[in-house]
């Protein structure tokens, strides 16, 4: 068994065809299938039920695949980390990040990254909490932040920030930043928020449900940036951090107004097991920077260094 009979395996299992595999891998498919019979020859048991049109995993295969992508992305590591003994750190990292930070955070950290740091690549992922806490548990991903509500109790975590959360509304609706609102005030408006169980969710179903107000929701869904679009198109308000409407509140298609009591808290969690590569310690270092640049500079209002 070798590195590339298991990546020329991992990607016959993604294609769930030799023909498709061989193309994307640049190689005949007639030596494909020799080196995957060969390793089914050492294993001692077939990997894969071929049929006419494709291929399934058998039970032995779906172990494999399981176990195979562990071993590449180790062995990815351990290179990693060798290299970044050099003059210019390289790598590569992934990163999970909420979709309301892409504006204020994800897309200027990429951009940082790749200005001071060329030879690391980052791999982005966008998600709810929920989510990106499942991917760094199962090592698919590095680090991520995931808000405070998410058990930590299996992933290495750091607080990084907390933020308040506002009441975005059109343009003609008068909210201003510096005149908070209360909770009824949210209650009473047509709401367009997040899905459960996205973390900003709960935490206006929880706090309406605390106060015994009701809730009257219009749409829901996971995109920040769609929510924040149907607002300034007067379509219903939403309850979303600043850094989610900080793009649409400069440029005048929306006004907030901050809501009492309400905020969120934000952690970098990353695998306990595995830690930090190199690439990754820069990577975290980078976007704590960014977050305290932000806050100190003015750019993020009501939000605190954790």
């Amino acid at each position: 068994m070798n590195v590339r009979q298991l990546q020329y395996f991992l990607q016959i299992a993604e294609l769930r065809s030799f023909t498709r595999a061989a193309n994307v891998l640049h190689i005949a498919q007639p030596a494909l299938s020799r080196q995957i019979r060969a390793l089914e020859e050492e294993l001692g048991t077939p990997l894969f039920h071929r049929f006419e049109r494709g291929v399934t995993l058998t039970e032995a295969g779906l172990l494999l695949r399981e176990r195979a992508a562990t071993i590449l992305r180790d062995l990815e590591r351990l290179r990693d980390d060798i290299a970044a003994h050099g003059a210019e750190p390289r790598g590569e990292v992934s990163l999970g990040m909420p979709p309301s930070m892409r504006e204020m955070i994800t897309v200027p950290l990429a951009g940082e990254l790749r200005a001071r740091h060329p030879q690391v690549v980052m791999h982005l992922l966008e998600g709810i909490s929920v989510f990106l806490n499942e991917q760094v548990r199962l090592g698919k991903i590095d680090c991520a932040v995931v808000s405070d509500l998410e058990p930590l109790t299996q992933v290495e975590s750091e607080p990084l920030l907390s933020e308040q959360l506002y009441l975005l509304a059109p343009p003609g609706a008068g909210l201003r930043t510096d005149q908070p609102v209360t909770l009824e005030a949210v209650s009473a408006q047509t709401l367009i928020l997040t899905s459960r169980p996205n973390s900003l969710r709960l935490i206006v179903e929880n706090a309406l449900a605390a106060a015994q107000l009701p809730m009257r929701i219009a749409i829901d869904g996971n995109s920040t940036a769609a929510m924040v679009d149907l607002v300034a198109q007067g379509i219903g308000c939403s309850v979303l951090p600043y850094c989610a409407a900080d793009a649409g509140l400069r440029d005048g298609r929306l006004c907030a107004a901050p809501v009492e009591g309400l905020r969120v808290a934000w952690t970098v969690i990353y695998s306990r097991e595995r830690g930090l590569s190199p690439a990754g310690v820069l990577v975290r270092g980078l976007l704590q920077e960014m977050v305290r640049s932000r806050i100190a500079g003015g750019r993020w209002p009501s939000a605190s260094l954790a």
